[in-house]
């Protein structure tokens, strides 16, 4: 019993690790959140981290895994409880999950595409990590645009989540949900094509 306790423990606080981490990263960026910022967020000792996470690479990876579990069930979440009946209205509906966080005042982009663009070349199993996140959602987007009996879906997919993309850093630059709205309107030009 004891044993499972002290599991429990260890496993909340690398969940506390992970979450603080994410907090930083998000705000501040990757190359410039160091081990001790996040040592000193979480009040554990490097020693501690070290043995959760063999690097910091390690932890950023921990990081963006969590972002896509959170992320990825809200976005599925939201065009699930639509009552949207058209399945391509559904699939575009990804815009407005992205509108309203930045309505809301969340201007740090996705953090998966801050981290593959932070580590591009740098590190490969951090960019394989935003990989999952990003061809999950392209995964949903498919889905829906199968279900509607679009020919060449996961071509169609793609150049939404590209639209998709280009729009967080836009609206990421220009702090507003302006260029979302364009790009789900540039969404649905070439969904009708």
């Amino acid at each position: 019993m004891e044993k499972k306790i002290n599991q429990v423990s260890k496993s909340q606080k690398r969940d506390e690790m992970i979450k603080s981490a994410y907090d930083i990263f998000y705000k501040n960026g990757f190359h410039a959140t160091g081990v001790d910022a996040i040592v000193d967020s979480t009040g554990i000792s490097k020693r501690t981290l070290y043995k959760h996470f063999t690097s910091k690479e390690g932890l950023i990876i921990a990081a963006v895994n969590y972002y896509h579990e959170i992320m990825y069930r809200a976005i599925a979440d939201y065009i699930e409880k639509s009552t949207l009946d058209q399945p391509v209205d559904k699939a575009l509906l990804i815009f407005d999950f992205l509108a309203k966080l930045v309505d809301a005042g969340n201007l740090y982009g996705c953090f998966a595409m801050n981290a593959k663009t932070e580590y591009a070349h740098k590190a490969v199993e951090i960019e394989a990590a935003c990989d999952v996140h990003t061809n999950a959602l392209k995964g949903l987007i498919e889905k829906y645009l199968s279900e509607a009996k679009i020919k060449e879906s996961e071509s169609l997919a793609i150049q939404i989540m590209m639209l998709f993309e280009g729009a967080i850093l836009r609206s990421k630059g220009t702090k507003n949900s302006l260029p979302i709205k364009l790009a789900k309107s540039a969404a649905k030009i070439i969904c009708s094509q």
